[in-house]
């Protein structure tokens, strides 16, 4: 973090890269949820009776890799950039772009069960609300940090 007063302007100059707190048992679930698909898109097929068809394998063993590639994407690339305006949540080859001026709030220890895609590999995480309605559930390693920093930049977030 800089400070430059050189023209009489106080600019914070920040970015800072914050790895995400991964859990056990969300991985299984993953690695589980990747076996099932390709039981169901392999094994199911097979087991039916099914005279061996290889176009349906194929067909199987492409739709099993892309769903566990995707996983892997997602487990090894998850992380939260927070610079002077932006925090930025990479979820594999997802990005949101959530201006740090517009957020409310920050609810701690919420689910991560139901709703809608979550850039989170835990099964606790932190709500940040911002715009009107708009909210992204994360799991930064170092909450605390993570909070002070979105604080220096927008000391209007509530902590909830």
């Amino acid at each position: 973090m800089d400070l430059d007063n050189s023209q009489g302007l106080t600019i914070l100059n920040m970015y800072t890269k914050f790895t995400v707190k991964k859990s056990n048992s969300f991985g299984y679930f993953l690695l589980i949820s990747i076996i099932v698909i390709g039981f169901a898109a392999i094994g199911l097929p097979l087991l039916s009776g099914d005279s061996f068809n290889i176009t349906g394998l194929t067909v199987g063993l492409i739709i099993t890799t892309l769903v566990g590639g995707l996983f892997l994407w997602i487990w090894i690339d998850t992380n939260y950039v927070i610079d002077n305006e932006f925090l930025i949540a990479k979820s594999g080859p997802i990005i949101w772009r959530v201006p740090i001026r517009e957020i409310s709030f920050v609810r701690l220890n919420q689910k991560t069960i139901g709703g809608t895609w979550k850039p989170t590999l835990s099964w606790v995480c932190i709500e940040i609300r911002y715009k009107k309605y708009r909210s992204i559930f994360i799991t930064p390693e170092k909450q605390d940090d993570f909070i002070g920093q979105l604080k220096q930049i927008n000391d209007k977030i509530e902590i909830k």
